[in-house]
């Protein structure tokens, strides 16, 4: 919806715009903006607020709140229940429910980042996240451990990636022979067997921690201590690049 709205404030091509084009901008914007109301209605409902409390912000009663709001709650529970559906084909799957309920730690990545460059908020690392992995009141405060990424790449992948990553940390060569080494034996659902590989510049120093998923054609890696805001954009940039999503 934020980018939807920054789209209005572009004046350099508005020349370009045909009649009734920034009517049909500012409709996209309202009709997302329901989709968030409906979010937030589903939100308020599973943490236990009541049709009162969320009427009285929408200015109607309880009974009013629930029904306009009955086939977002419908549509949540039964995206629990069945998180797919095939396509008209039969043969493809379609998510139900949001992306990031699929892929939590990537949405959370890209979310936090987010609000650390768009939204100004510099001094904390997990805006975002920090409450939502949270066991009790101090976890919320602080949160997994600061400054480390994860998500997975397919095996192929791997050489170009730390290649890309060695030189955004230190002007040097990957050492090739270590990380094939280091792999074996490597599985990603037993974390004392994780391979760790440290890079260590002169202003940036990283660990990259990565192991196979056995039967699969990727790896699991994890990359902390990337402090600098500048480093971890480029980092989640070559996530998406050589990311292992189908």
């Amino acid at each position: 919806m934020s980018d939807a709205a920054d789209s209005l404030v572009i004046t350099r091509y508005d020349v370009y715009a045909g009649p009734g084009g920034r009517v049909s901008e500012a409709h996209t914007l309202t009709r997302l903006a329901a989709r968030v109301l409906a979010d937030a209605v589903v939100y308020e409902r599973e943490r236990g607020s009541s049709r009162e409390d969320i009427g009285q912000y929408l200015g109607v009663g309880a009974t009013a709140a629930e029904q306009r709001f009955t086939p977002d709650l419908d549509r949540w529970a039964s995206a629990l229940e069945s998180p797919y559906r095939l396509d008209e084909s039969g043969r493809k799957r379609v998510l139900r429910l949001p992306s990031a309920a699929h892929d939590p730690d990537y949405a959370c990545r890209r979310l936090d980042l987010r609000a650390r460059l768009r939204l100004g908020v510099w001094e904390d690392d997990r805006a975002v996240s920090a409450a939502l992995f949270a066991n009790d009141a101090s976890d919320a405060i602080a949160g997994p451990e600061v400054h480390e990424m994860s998500g997975s790449i397919r095996q192929r992948n791997l050489e170009p990636f730390l290649e890309l990553l060695t030189r955004y940390i230190r002007n040097d060569d990957l050492d090739r022979n270590s990380v094939a080494r280091g792999l074996e034996g490597t599985d990603g659902q037993a974390p004392d067997s994780w391979y760790s590989y440290a890079l260590e510049g002169l202003i940036h120093t990283v660990n990259v921690r990565m192991a196979r998923a056995i039967g699969e054609d990727k790896l699991s890696i994890v990359i902390a201590g990337a402090v600098s805001a500048e480093v971890r954009l480029r980092i989640d940039t070559l996530m998406d690049a050589f990311s292992a999503g189908d």
